[in-house]
């Protein structure tokens, strides 16, 4: 059993072995002495240790103990202090082939890698192309979705000249596409353009499954699904009530056909015998009950699942949808089964005749 201590690295708390928590506050030490000379020694230490605490929790769920090997692979993940103090030097005084081979840095903030560009998809509103946006220029989110907005209105304007509401539409689509996520700790410390040494980034592919399971799940994507659900809520009560409102006059359509027969005799004469098989069937009042009872269970079906969308409720365990569903269904096998019985019947003499 090894001993263990509880402490905070970058606003998270953790439970660590002994052996690991002396390794690490080894390490933060290296690395305080070789920012020590920095003047923003203080927030560089602030970072990493915030970075490590990212790692870690990446490493640990809940109950799970810090162990030296994390500690170690975190240590070789990031680096050795005298890299990152290699990478913290001023760019002052170097030689324009000198500040090549070290690359471009953040002017800004000393070591600061060039910004990729990312989807911030924790801002996001749909895509997360915009707070994206804004995290790689320095904008904030609103300004660059006012852009959008003023890009899509202008675009309703000039109809007449052109599709010109198309082009924010498929701007944003394309964007939406060729920028990645920034799903994982390290990706979004580069879309803030913040220092990693991680060399492997992870969830860069478009995943169209995966995107619009977060498009639905955005701010955006769930006010146009409840716009949607509204709409069809309303829609389907309409056709509902509708079909209720219809059953009233199903009692009387006997009788207007049997009017209809009855003044067809008068002119014709008699009904021959398929003219008497559809009058008796649609004449009398066993089918028109059971297309009664049919229209009663599909219109109360509908009403329900319109109140669902209307007011986004969940459906109960007993699953009342289903089971009127399941009720439609065989009222309709009813309908069939009794018209086959009387088409068995009557074929006999139809066949005769």
């Amino acid at each position: 059993m090894k001993n263990t201590e509880n402490i905070s690295l970058g606003g998270y708390a953790f439970t660590i072995e002994t052996d690991a928590y002396i390794d690490l506050e080894k390490y933060i030490n290296e690395i305080r002495s070789c920012f020590s000379s920095d003047p923003s020694a203080e927030e560089i230490i602030a970072d990493i240790e915030e970075r490590i605490a990212e790692l870690l929790k990446e490493q640990t769920v809940s109950g799970v103990v810090v162990s030296l090997p994390m500690i170690q692979e975190i240590k070789r993940r990031i680096g050795n202090p005298e890299e990152l103090a290699q990478d913290e030097q001023t760019e002052e005084g170097r030689s324009a082939q000198e500040s090549q081979q070290y690359g471009q840095r953040k002017t800004e903030k000393k070591g600061w890698k060039t910004k990729p560009l990312y989807r911030d998809i924790d801002s996001r509103v749909f895509g997360g192309v915009c707070s994206g946006l804004g995290a790689y220029f320095g904008i904030d989110n609103v300004i660059i979705r006012l852009i959008f907005i003023v890009l899509f209105i202008g675009g309703l304007f000039g109809l007449e000249e052109g599709p010109y509401i198309f082009i924010s539409i498929i701007a944003y689509i394309c964007l939406w596409i060729a920028m990645p996520a920034a799903r994982t700790g390290e990706q979004k410390r580069e879309m803030l353009g913040r220092p990693t040494d991680l060399k492997d980034y992870k969830g860069k592919d478009f995943d169209f499954d995966k995107e619009m399971k977060e498009v639905t799940q955005s701010p955006g994507g769930r006010t146009i699904r409840r716009i949607f659900a509204v709409f069809f809520g309303i829609f389907f009560l309409i056709i509902g009530l509708g079909g209720l409102l219809g059953g009233i006059f199903i009692p009387s359509v006997p009788e207007i056909i049997n009017n209809e027969m009855a003044d067809h005799i008068m002119r014709w004469g008699a009904l021959d015998a398929e003219e008497q098989f559809v009058a008796d069937i649609f004449g009398g009042t066993t089918f028109w009950g059971l297309v009664l009872v049919m229209l009663g269970i599909g219109s109360i079906g509908i009403i329900y699942g319109a109140v669902m969308l209307l007011f986004d409720l969940k459906s109960p365990a007993w699953r009342p949808g289903l089971i009127l569903f399941i009720a439609w269904i065989i009222s309709i096998f009813v309908i069939i089964g009794w018209m086959a019985v009387q088409v068995a019947d009557a074929l006999p003499e139809l066949i005769s005749l």
